[in-house]
């Protein structure tokens, strides 16, 4: 039986500033990390799969997602600017980076939108049929 870890964070604060990381809370969670604290980690608890989710929404952090999608990496949640009027395209183009068709969803953090009704907006609705389009959640 397969066991799949369905939402890993990778992040270098050295590359990439995590702005959501505030409060004493997260503290724990301010310090770099990688896959190659999941594999070992992942082969001791059966872990024989995971899917690497973006922390930021940067289609830049996506791409060096994807890159990672080797080894126990099965899919990539990325992120991609869900309000242009280009957003197939965005997407076919992430598809076509290395290691793009690890690529299985969109997300985007949408408590970090100030209007609650972000998502009801037209703009944003046609972006997630684009994204539904391309197969991907």
């Amino acid at each position: 039986m397969s066991r799949v870890d369905a939402h890993y964070h990778v992040w270098d604060l050295s590359v990439r500033d995590q702005p959501w990381m505030t409060g004493a809370a997260l503290t724990p969670l301010r310090r770099n990390f990688g896959l190659s604290e999941l594999v070992p980690q992942a082969a001791a608890h059966g872990v024989t799969a995971t899917v690497l989710v973006q922390t930021v929404s940067s289609e830049q952090e996506t791409a060096e997602l994807l890159a990672l999608a080797t080894g126990p990496v099965a899919a990539v949640a990325g992120w991609t600017d869900l309000t242009r009027a280009d957003v197939a395209g965005r997407v076919a183009a992430l598809r076509e980076m290395l290691g793009g068709q690890q690529l299985r969803g969109i997300r985007h953090q949408t408590q970090d939108e100030p209007d609650p009704r972000w998502l009801c907006r037209d703009d944003v609705r046609r972006g997630l049929r684009a994204v539904a389009d391309a197969g991907l959640v």
